[in-house]
């Protein structure tokens, strides 16, 4: 079966059109998709935060508890003696100031048999004396506080018939600094968790030991095993017709491990707005795809007409029809081509102008979202191109380099997108295989953008843009009149929105400290001519600052000091 020239043109570009636009629409989802999903899970990293917080509150205010019950005056005596009413007449009214209703003292003596208890309640503490010696004086952490291991305080969870309950141990010492025996203050984590929203918190088998959350969340193996002091896991569940997500982290109270906390979220709100935004991208392509084919269509049909019209005339002629004449092209048709063929040029110019600007916007808003994967970096790269363009405009660039230097500004670390979150959101110094993995983020984002022709001027500032004035910066280690003048630009304007902007490990300088520190790098990391120029700008440029949210006012630590 023979196509028609207009289908054999348009065909291929189908095929294309559409393999293009999957992948487009998958990119442009995954990456907003991840644009929405960092705030959420920032917020679900700060009520992490905020319930560890919480729970060594609850540590500090029971060690102080246990303080004032071991330090009563007269209790080591009447321990020592093994009044237990005398204990008793003591105890009661520490356990009377506490201001927790499950408060639960214990009092062992130096053999680890508990001889009295006294345990509050809503109607005020009651005592008893204890004549089963129970099951606390084999616990490692009150036989070390017993035999008087550092650290004197410790803290461990124990299984009871009303439910898990923490309770801290502190050693009981006479006159002469001999341990005569140890008090423990307890609280039932069913009195804890309800002042800690949405956690839960398990044991270091996986098992859930209270929560305050209705639905909680299940610890299996495979999460446990992946939690550690300095990871933590998240996972997504569907519990009773709704979405959450849970942050997993380890529990730990005085250096002692005693299980898992998990801070829990509602997520319907994002899975729903997750999906109308897949939604509304993969309506935008399959719309903007038929509406190129359909133009496409109809701009072959009309630039294969004449030749369709020529071809059949060949055919009939070849079947022995010398008469025929209907098909041959006029010369008003090749004036007619010749009319379609020019309009389509200029339109086709147009459109090339116009996809610039588009897939240039696509890479900036690519950018962006790559500083918004760490809330220091947010606004970032537009910063640095505003200063940019200011320093430029003292020195007097041309134009046309002032846009390349505008879109490399932007562009710059776009090549961070290769590079992993726990390196570029570590919260403290890199090690050097670390600094390795970041200085790729110049060759990444060089090699991402080679590819389109209209970017070639702005490549320079992409890849150069930690090089330095004295020679030893990255990737090339260009020196002086080497890097290119826009580049030397970039650089200080880098360097300065950096030093003004908080970090996971400092705060930011004031616009005063930051200056000053690029004025002492000039001539070693910095082209001198430019810091003059941006001195020269300094007041345009932190007014804007200003206005673009930074604050320019506080010190850093360093500073301060």
């Amino acid at each position: 079966m023979r196509l028609p020239i207009r289908y054999k043109i348009i065909l291929p570009f189908a095929v294309l059109l559409v393999l293009v636009g999957v992948i487009g629409n998958s990119v442009a989802t995954a990456q907003l998709t991840n644009a929405a999903v960092v705030p959420f899970d920032a917020n679900l990293l700060h009520s992490s935060l905020v319930a560890n917080q919480l729970l060594l509150q609850v540590d500090a205010a029971r060690l102080a508890d246990l303080r004032v019950a071991t330090d009563t005056v007269g209790v080591s005596e009447a321990l020592t003696a093994g009044d237990t009413t005398a204990l008793t007449r003591l105890l009661l009214p520490v356990a009377g100031n506490v201001t927790v209703a499950s408060i639960d003292l214990r009092v062992l003596d130096a053999r680890g048999r508990e001889i009295v208890r006294v345990q509050g309640s809503s109607a005020g503490p009651s005592s008893m004396t204890v004549t089963d010696p129970g099951e606390f004086g084999t616990d490692p952490a009150v036989t070390n506080v017993l035999a008087g291991k550092a650290p004197d305080r410790q803290v461990f969870l124990s299984r009871q018939p009303a439910g898990s309950v923490l309770y801290w141990a502190g050693p009981v010492r006479s006159a002469g600094g001999r341990i005569v025996g140890a008090v423990l203050t307890g609280e039932s984590l069913s009195e804890v968790l309800p002042s800690i929203q949405g956690s839960a918190l398990y044991d270091l088998s996986g098992v859930r030991l209270a929560s305050s959350v209705s639905n909680p969340p299940v610890l299996t193996d495979a999460v446990r095993s992946g939690v550690k002091a300095d990871n933590t896991v998240r996972t997504d569940d569907t519990l009773a017709g709704h979405a959450y997500r849970t942050l997993f982290s380890t529990w730990t109270m005085r250096g002692t491990p005693l299980g898992f906390l998990a801070v829990q979220a509602r997520a319907d709100s994002l899975v729903d707005s997750m999906n109308q935004l897949r939604l509304v991208l993969t309506l935008l392509f399959t719309a903007a795809a038929l509406l190129t084919l359909l133009v496409g269509m109809a701009t072959a049909s009309l630039l294969t007409r004449p030749v369709d019209l020529l071809v059949r005339s060949m055919r009939a002629v070849s079947r022995g029809d010398l008469h025929h004449r209907a098909s041959v092209v006029s010369h008003d048709e090749i004036g007619y081509l010749a009319r379609t063929f020019n309009e389509m040029t200029a339109s086709l110019e147009q459109k090339t102008a116009a996809l610039e600007e588009t897939t240039f916007a696509s890479m900036e808003a690519l950018a962006r979202t790559i500083d918004a994967r760490d809330p220091s970096t947010y606004g970032h790269s537009a910063r640095v191109a505003a200063v940019s363009l200011e320093i430029a405009d003292a020195m007097g660039i041309p134009e046309k380099d002032r846009e390349a230097l505008r879109r490399s500004a932007l562009l710059h670390d776009i090549g961070k997108i290769g590079v992993e979150d726990k390196v570029l959101r570590k919260p403290g110094p890199l090690n050097s295989d670390e600094a390795d993995d970041m200085r790729e983020h110049a060759h990444i984002g060089y090699d991402m953008l080679k590819g389109l022709p209209f970017l070639k001027p702005s490549l320079p500032g992409i890849l150069y843009h930690h090089e330095r004035w004295d020679g030893a910066g990255y990737p090339t280690g260009l020196r002086g009149d080497a890097i290119p003048l826009p580049v030397r630009v970039l650089a200080v304007a880098d360097v300065f929105d950096a030093l003004t902007s908080d970090r996971p490990y400092r705060e930011a300088m004031s616009f005063e400290a930051a200056t000053a520190a690029i004025v002492v790098q000039a001539g070693l990391q910095f082209d001198p001519d430019v810091v003059t120029a941006f001195l020269s700008r300094r007041p345009v440029i932190e007014a804007m600052l200003r206005d673009l949210g930074k604050r320019g006012t506080i010190l850093a630590a360093t500073e301060a000091a």
